[in-house]
């Protein structure tokens, strides 16, 4: 990404137009990285369960596991809405692009 002389970002307009689209939320690479950073507390969590040797340890871990497994297949979830966004804005933008030629 190129920058200007005021240390902005310049967005390609495929970068703007998804922006616009997406507003304050994240993109699907941000979900992707939240996600990513869950599934591995949740697996640090799946050692520590199987090292805990009180069955009420066990017990807290699990359910702290079964709340990070809900919070992980949301974020899935809005990671696949948002990859079909992003690529609804980009195929829009090259259609009309193409269509743009056409006319010539």
């Amino acid at each position: 990404m190129q920058r200007s002389g005021q240390d902005e970002p310049v967005l390609s307009e495929e970068e703007q137009a998804i922006a616009e689209v997406l507003g304050d939320n994240p993109r699907a690479q941000e979900l992707k990285a939240m996600r990513i950073a869950l599934e591995q507390r949740r697996d640090g969590m799946r050692r520590e369960q199987q090292r805990a040797t009180e069955k009420a340890e066990q017990t807290r871990l699990q359910a702290k596991i079964n709340e990070l497994d809900k919070q992980i297949d949301a974020l899935r979830q809005e990671e696949g809405i948002t990859q079909f966004v992003e690529s609804s804005v980009r195929v829009t933008l090259h259609q009309s692009a193409g269509d743009e030629f056409d006319e010539y």
